[in-house]
């Protein structure tokens, strides 16, 4: 496959779309921690256990089960909106207005208040951050002509979510601080705006543009599109759907119990916020630059092996943070090695899933192939919490972080084993 040269990247830089999906990309980022890391570190502080922050890690199960309401996103109309924004845009709008209303909802109950309510929004906070995402991503898709804007639009999508991951992982520390959690996360409630904008600035693609309404019935809504995926993918499909599920696995495993890690390490927030806004979001976008430079040079398939080696590798570092307790050097170089190797396997990933995903039903396809890996990912990351305090009493709490993170590392093996399979059957081909 010929490699796109500088003309076809710099003129897929200038495209409106491109930069739009960096403000698109940290509105998708910005609520994914508040069902994570930093919901575990809030609540880590209001004196949860870790056992019960584990579990609260199984909310965001929500964004596995985007493919069960995915068929009706990629076909229903919704009144009024649709008339003014387009299936893609009206589906992004609905779902970031349900984002704000949750996130306030969360400031206003609080994990100390009633603890059934703050489950209900943090609930309805998953779903609407779900939709929100595969919306854009479909949206993201359509857009896409040519080799260049298949590696770029991925990367600058994945730079807008780093940057929101480092907004709501660490720099809403310091306000969180200062001026408590409630206003804190309200105040990430008002960043969505952004996000909101961008939705009404985009214009719908060609190819929504020329989707035909289509008759309801649960055939042509459900069965039809993901029959497609398999016919697609003939014999390989069910082994695309076993490695996409576990790619990723070894870093949602870490989610839960991260931002514990750095509470029980003894580093202070605003130690945290420093090291991870400075020295983590210059690793960030390194890692970012450089998922979308091998993409661009290496393809997608050889950029995708790549994440799957680095991504893993890269938790053992966190095994360093615990023999290390409050040793902010060691904390950066955490964070350098872990930006950077996540930076490219979450590119490589994104480029992967567009790449099988078919015109007709792409935001159905993408929905499934994520949800397998958010299903898996999320549904045994809530078990981390517990693993650590099980591990506790025969290691104590650091040498617990330290089995348990190097255990992730190798929780990466069949993830890799898979790739070599898809391989051999020809899926993976040289480019």
């Amino acid at each position: 496959m010929t490699k796109p040269t500088l003309r076809d990247i710099l003129r897929a830089l200038k495209t409106p779309n491109a930069w739009l999906l960096l403000v698109l990309g940290f509105s998708a980022g910005l609520p994914f921690l508040m069902t994570g890391a930093t919901l575990g570190f809030w609540m880590r502080e209001e004196g949860t256990s870790l056992t019960v922050i584990g579990y609260m890690g199984w909310i965001s199960l929500f964004y596995g089960f985007k493919v069960v309401w995915a068929p009706w996103m990629d076909k229903v109309r919704l009144p009024v909106l649709h008339a003014r924004l387009g299936q893609r845009r009206s589906f992004m709008l609905l779902a970031q207005g349900g984002v704000i209303l949750s996130l306030i909802g969360m400031a206003a109950i609080g994990p100390t208040g009633n603890i059934w309510a703050f489950v209900a929004v943090t609930l309805l906070l998953a779903l609407c951050a779900a939709s929100q995402e595969i919306a854009i991503h479909t949206w993201r898709i359509e857009q896409t002509e040519g080799q260049a804007q298949e590696a770029l639009n991925p990367t600058i999508y994945s730079l807008g979510y780093k940057i929101a991951a480092i907004v709501s992982g660490s720099l809403i520390l310091v306000p969180a601080e200062r001026f408590g959690w409630p206003a804190t996360v309200t105040g990430l409630a008002a960043l969505m705006l952004v996000g909101v904008a961008a939705t009404l600035i985009a214009r719908p693609s060609r190819a929504e543009a020329l989707t035909p309404q289509v008759p309801y019935s649960f055939d042509t809504y459900v069965v039809v599109p993901l029959k497609s995926f398999f016919q697609e993918h003939a014999g390989l499909a069910w082994w695309v759907l076993a490695t996409v599920a576990l790619y990723r696995l070894p870093d949602y495993l870490i989610g839960p119990v991260a931002g514990p890690l750095y509470s029980d390490t003894g580093l202070s927030n605003a130690d945290i916020a420093y090291v991870r806004s400075t020295i983590g979001l210059a690793a960030s976008f390194a890692g970012v630059a450089l998922g979308g430079a091998s993409l661009l040079w290496l393809g997608v398939e050889r950029a995708f092996w790549l994440g799957a080696v680095t991504g893993p590798l890269s938790n053992i570092c966190f095994a360093l943070m615990a023999s290390h307790p409050g040793d902010v050097t060691v904390f950066g170089g955490t964070l350098i090695i872990d930006n950077i190797a996540n930076g490219i396997a979450e590119t490589a990933f994104i480029a992967f899933l567009t790449r099988l995903t078919v015109k007709e039903h792409t935001l159905t396809h993408f929905a499934l192939m994520y949800s397998a890996a958010d299903l898996t990912g999320k549904l045994l990351k809530g078990f981390s919490g517990q693993i650590v305090d099980g591990l506790t009493a025969a290691h104590g709490l650091f040498g617990a972080y330290q089995t348990f993170f190097i255990g992730t590392a190798v929780a990466g093996v069949p993830a890799l084993s898979l790739c070599l399979i898809l391989r051999q059957r020809g899926l993976f081909k040289a480019t």
